[in-house]
């Protein structure tokens, strides 16, 4: 019995042994699980990101003094704004009354106040990023423009509006002394930068505008082409499957085209595009330019000298857009290679255009002042084109369009000339001397 008893525990101590050693190797077999995870969410990266506070910021400053109006593109002065405003308390932001479109003119540019103003409506939702502001109903709504009123209060609290000049909607709030004589120190130290506009233009947004020449230099700069396998791995799911015929890529359900002309690409993804984005809420509006935003920071799209800011969204469409701007100064061209615009879809994004190259070096030699005419008398020659309804005219800014060499020699050299900008029905256009006195 005893012989039978050993021989049992014998066999149990092997079969132990043999779990321990199969249990062993089993595990050791496993694929490492994490190192693959880490892999599959490595992301390409074309250029760099950029942060909220970068894209969605303001193009001009508007300062209401002395009866006057008095205007700054200067982006050191519009940053030191931002910088200082993160820090801010804001109280309780809430819809005011509705008012007249007179008494909203008198409200925004009234004595006394200075003026933020951005490239087209932001989403207070995206806004809360950047400054430390809350309130009811925000994540509907939207504004272009900031008002500070400075005027002298016995209250020790300074009334603040976010205004939208589509909808004349009115949004309040305010801000202690302290925080106000931050932003009147900064604007004071910085006279020299505002520029007094002597024209005003009385249309249902009033046009501040002066009879002054301005002066800027044309720029050239050399660019960077942008290798297409970046994008071919930023944008389709399984860069291993992607097929290529001529300027065409595609992994079997999405499709890039390129314009080598003009270096520009469109991504479209047919399964994702949406019916009816015209009836789509605000609240989802909202979220859809946080997507595109991004979506393309997720592959740090952001590229070359100068910075992208947010400067509309297309109802019609779902599209928001993006502009290079250089110095503060938008830059325009008619054939995208200054823009980056994402169409959202159904569940992802539908179509992405932009540009596959960077500006790398400004070339220093080629500078060149350009005096151009007087946002006054761009204005004269709008109101001479019967298809510009001038009282619609939103702004008048002095811009840069960007033209490629069409010499081979210099296929790598594009030109910024100087001029003007307006915006008209919510977006922006050039102003082109010829074609206005044309008509077209």
């Amino acid at each position: 019995m005893m012989k039978k008893t050993g021989f049992r525990s014998f066999v149990l101590t092997i079969l132990v042994v043999l779990s321990i050693v199969l249990s062993y190797f089993i595990w050791k077999g496993q694929p490492d699980y994490e190192a693959i995870n880490v892999k599959e969410v490595e992301k390409t990266t074309i250029d760099k990101t950029m942060t909220t506070s970068q894209v969605f910021k303001p193009y001009k400053l508007a300062v209401n003094a002395n009866e006057s109006n008095y205007q700054s593109l200067d982006d050191d002065l519009l940053n030191e704004l931002m910088a200082q405003g993160k820090a801010f308390s804001f109280s309780e932001v809430v819809l005011a009354n509705k008012k007249s479109s007179e008494d909203y003119e008198k409200l925004i540019h009234k004595n006394g106040t200075i003026e933020m103003i951005f490239p087209n409506n932001i989403p207070f939702s995206i806004f809360a990023q950047i400054f430390q502001i809350e309130g009811e109903g925000l994540e509907s709504a939207f504004f272009n423009r900031i008002v500070f009123d400075v005027n002298n209060t016995d209250t020790g609290l300074h009334s603040v509006y976010f205004t939208n000049d589509d909808q004349e909607n009115i949004y309040q709030s305010s801000l202690q002394n302290k925080d106000i004589d931050k932003i009147e120190k900064i604007v004071k130290k910085n006279e020299s930068k505002l520029t007094q506009n002597d024209k005003l233009i009385s249309n249902k947004r009033n046009l501040f505008l002066s009879s002054e020449k301005t002066k800027l230099d044309r720029k050239k700069y050399i660019i960077d082409s942008l290798e297409i396998n970046l994008f071919t791995s930023a944008l389709f799911q399984d860069s291993g499957t992607v097929k290529s015929e001529g300027n065409t890529y595609t992994d079997g359900s999405s499709v890039i085209e390129m314009d080598t002309d003009n270096k520009v690409l469109e991504y479209v993804n047919p399964s994702q595009e949406r019916t009816n984005p015209e009836d789509l809420s605000s609240v989802k509006r909202a979220g859809l330019i946080q997507d595109s935003f991004n979506f393309v920071n997720d592959h740090a799209g952001w590229t070359g000298d100068g910075a992208y800011y947010f400067t509309g969204y297309a109802g019609e469409s779902a599209t928001t857009n993006f502009s290079l701007f250089i110095d503060n100064l938008q830059v325009y061209n008619e054939n995208g290679m200054a823009d980056i615009s994402v169409t959202e879809g159904l569940e992802a994004v539908y179509k992405y255009m932009r540009p596959f190259f960077r500006l790398d070096t400004d070339v220093p030699g080629e500078k060149k002042e350009v005096t151009l005419p007087s946002s006054y008398s761009v204005y004269n020659a709008l109101a001479q084109n019967p298809n510009v309804k001038a009282e619609e005219i939103e702004d008048i800014v002095p811009g840069y369009h960007m033209t490629r060499s069409e010499s081979s020699g210099m296929n790598r050299l594009v030109t910024l000339e100087p001029t003007w900008l307006y915006k008209y029905h919510d977006k922006w256009f050039i102003f082109q001397p010829d074609a206005e006195k044309a008509g077209e």
